[in-house]
């Protein structure tokens, strides 16, 4: 279907999810990873294998490189690969800092490829119909908006929980809210390191009296990827952790101009259930294929780095130290 062939770098836990959907799409011509002791490669055929990153970047037939290596790496991957005239999937943070971002967003003006950023739920048919519920009124006029993205998860070494986890909510907050916030208000608890946050609180203040809500933790004893919207007329939650058909719930209850709350059932709305980084992969392709451009752009990754620079200021201000790029 797709005549275009891509080089994969990084091949971790999530990068093998990667390659098992570009290889369904028959589109992987070469993959590589610093790491050669790493399991995930006994997934590869050996002629797809590379020792050297440069091959991807200097190949004829390669037309985009995926990168799904550490964030810390993906600043100088991306631009090796846009110089090397090829389109780019990169998974999520862009990169670590908003000065290295607009280093970026140059280097891709300047070439005239695609920067596809991986936030990866706008690809989820919930969150999808979630916005469509929004935009027909279901819920009336928003007011606030809380993302819990809790796990007991890998601990990083350099990048905060903020750029691990946050990026992803921050990316629908966004499109919801189609603005910036005013304000950032922003607490951290540093348990397993000085310097990078192992949970984040974050809350972002927009115009009309619009509020987002965040909490991002890294250590909690449970796993909770949520995602709700409260308006004057009900809620919608985007619970990713269910099953498909209770991923997407209107609760209908409210609050009366007495601030009373009226209380409703909970109705499941339906979603079809697809793999969404499939759907996200596809679109990349579809996108380089037909010259395209992403719901997850360039424009669009650059909005969530200018307010993850905003959350940053703030931590540095009030820890006093810079938390989540070095």
């Amino acid at each position: 279907m797709y005549k275009k062939k891509v080089g994969i770098i990084g091949l971790g836990s999530w990068g093998k999810n990667i390659y098992r959907n570009l290889d369904y799409f028959h589109v992987v011509e070469l993959v590589y990873d610093n790491d050669f002791r790493n399991l995930n490669f006994n997934l590869i055929k050996k002629n797809k294998i590379t020792r050297n990153v440069d091959d991807i970047f200097l190949s004829k037939t390669i037309d985009s490189v995926i990168i799904a290596s550490p964030a810390i790496t993906h600043k100088d991957y991306i631009i090796e690969s846009l110089k090397n005239n090829k389109n780019v999937f990169v998974e999520k943070p862009l990169c670590l800092s908003l000065k290295d971002s607009r280093e970026i967003e140059k280097v891709a003006n300047e070439v005239n490829k695609t920067i596809f950023t991986g936030h990866l739920l706008h690809y989820h048919n919930a969150f999808k119909k979630l916005k469509h519920e929004i935009k027909l009124g279901k819920i009336g006029n928003l007011n606030i908006i809380k993302a819990n993205r809790l796990n007991f998860g890998a601990v990083r070494k350099v990048e905060s929980v903020l750029y691990d986890l946050a990026s992803h909510d921050l990316s629908m907050i966004l499109s919801l809210t189609q603005d910036f916030p005013i304000k950032v208000d922003v607490n951290a608890v540093f348990k397993n390191s000085k310097t990078v946050a192992d949970y984040i609180n974050i809350i972002l203040y927009f115009e009309k009296d619009l509020i987002a809500i965040l909490n991002m933790d890294w250590i909690s004893p449970y796993k909770e990827h949520r995602f709700s919207v409260f308006g004057t007329k009900g809620s919608l939650i985007f619970d990713d952790t269910r099953e498909w058909k209770t991923k997407l719930i209107f609760n209908p209850s409210y609050l009366n101009k007495k601030n009373e709350v009226v209380y409703k059932p909970n109705i499941s709305i339906a979603v079809q259930e697809e793999e969404p980084l499939k759907k996200e992969i596809e679109s990349f392709l579809k996108c380089v294929e037909y010259n395209d451009t992403p719901i997850t752009n360039i424009k669009e990754a650059m909005n969530v780095q200018i307010v993850l620079d905003m959350i940053e200021n703030k931590l540095i201000n009030k820890y006093g130290l810079n938390n989540g790029f070095y």
